[in-house]
């Protein structure tokens, strides 16, 4: 649903882009206020997800994205998950240009796949929205399942937050689980049941 969105790639889903000079470019001249990029990490394994908001803090191309950090390139150390970070990793909301984020590696595109079925706020109401949780960036828990980089550029985006990656991985777990008790069901059936050649056995000799 649309919602005074006044860019031009609602419902957008670009080609992937490489972080050279060229490609990332092309994306540069394309990329509308308030579009979630999509920052494709471990050949496909999991997505990183940002809000483009143009010029901020001295950035022409900036985009706020929330996550796990260490030091160095903004992406390069970035964790999935919060639960085996290091002492040194905190949750941050960060601003920092494409490139930065791709750390010279990986692959970009604009992903708006989810307009047509949330409301859409406007392009500035998005980009104000992850520049004050940026400048506010106090007291946020990072976790993969409750609160990652796809909730926070949804909740921005569309009012509500959201993960496909996390709601993927629930039913994963969900048919893992699943398939494991069917497995321990199936044994434990299989171990209760009589065993038939003894059973013939102890008849034949009774009969005698």
């Amino acid at each position: 649903m649309q919602d005074m969105a006044n860019n031009n790639n609602i419902e957008l889903v670009s080609n992937w882009h490489l972080p050279s000079p060229p490609d990332i470019m092309e994306l540069e001249d394309k990329v509308c206020l308030g579009d979630r990029l999509e920052f494709d990490r471990a050949g496909g394994l999991y997505a990183h997800w940002g809000i483009y908001v143009g010029r901020y803090h001295h950035m022409k191309h900036a985009v706020i994205h929330f996550g796990m950090f260490e030091g160095g390139p903004a992406f390069s150390k970035k964790k999935i998950s919060g639960s085996a970070s290091s002492a040194s990793q905190k949750p941050e909301i960060r601003a920092d240009t494409i490139w930065m984020i791709l750390g010279g590696s990986g692959k970009v595109r604009i992903n708006n796949s989810r307009d047509s079925e949330r409301q859409l706020r406007s392009s500035e109401a998005i980009s104000e929205k992850a520049k004050k949780m940026h400048r506010d960036n106090k007291g946020i828990k990072y976790d993969f399942l409750d609160n990652n980089c796809e909730h926070f550029v949804n909740l921005c985006r569309y009012g509500k937050p959201h993960s496909s990656q996390a709601a993927k991985l629930t039913i994963i777990v969900i048919l893992v689980i699943l398939a494991a008790l069917g497995v321990f069901v199936y044994m434990t059936s299989s171990n209760a049941q009589p065993d038939d050649s003894v059973t013939s056995t102890a008849s034949w000799t009774t009969s005698v």
